[in-house]
């Protein structure tokens, strides 16, 4: 007799979460380039069992000049605009996802930033090069009283070993994972190292990092072994708990 096993689907597993990661603001970074966009982003969201969002566009020196004035304005804008849809509401507040580069230590300094809820910052690095005073920032931001949240730590090459992202922890970094890190989208060795960690326990919290409607297609496909649910679920439970919006 041939017996048929359900395949096991990561959306499964995403029921009523807070997406703490995704740029669904319109036109004001690489993701949604407009607000027409944002919508069908959001439809797709809530068609994987997202309940709602916290808006993080790109803050980058050279890049996405974002600024606590800008991202409020626009998120102010888009949410007065989503009123009359069926998005309406999803998109709770905004913060952005800061890039650690030049002007970090005086945006840390001057406390120029917006958390994702209470004292919670989403911050990310280059995938090219670890900046040095690292240590120095981390440490900054804990003497403020806040909890940085590390994005996709399986995409940075530099950061390969189990010890340095452990010793990252120590110091106050908290770690997000891409669910596209979880299929091949990043390629084989950023999906390999993000189910080490996975199942290593080492990530405290999850986002889909959705730029575009492909991305949250991408994530309705992707299949999880059963040997890597339990850790799947601890991590889902948890960021539920923090992020319960």
């Amino acid at each position: 007799m041939i017996f048929f096993h359900r395949s096991v689907y990561l959306i499964d597993f995403l029921e009523g979460i807070t997406d703490i990661h995704n740029h669904l603001l319109p036109g004001i970074d690489d993701g949604a380039p407009d607000l027409e966009t944002t919508i069908n982003m959001i439809q797709a969201m809530k068609d994987i069992g997202v309940r709602n969002a916290i808006a993080t566009p790109h803050t980058m020196e050279d890049y996405y000049q974002n600024d606590v004035a800008s991202i409020t304005a626009n998120f102010q804008e888009t949410t007065k605009a989503l009123e009359a849809t069926a998005a309406r509401g999803f998109i709770r507040n905004a913060a952005s996802e800061y890039m650690m580069d030049g002007q970090w230590n005086q945006l840390i300094e001057e406390g120029a930033y917006l958390c994702l809820h209470k004292n919670y910052l989403l911050t990310e690095l280059s995938y090219f090069q670890r900046p040095d005073p690292l240590e120095t920032w981390v440490f900054k931001m804990c003497q403020k009283g806040l909890i940085p949240i590390l994005a996709h730590p399986e995409r940075y090459a530099y950061l390969h070993s189990v010890n340095r992202l452990t010793d990252l922890k120590n110091r106050g970094f908290e770690l997000q994972l891409n669910l596209l890190s979880l299929s091949d989208h990043y390629g084989e060795q950023v999906h390999a190292k993000a189910i080490s960690l996975l199942d290593k326990g080492l990530y405290e919290y999850l986002g889909t990092d959705a730029h575009h409607l492909t991305h949250l297609e991408k994530i309705k496909n992707i299949k999880i072994k059963k040997k890597h649910l339990p850790s799947l679920k601890k991590l889902v439970e948890h960021h539920k708990q923090v992020f319960d919006l």
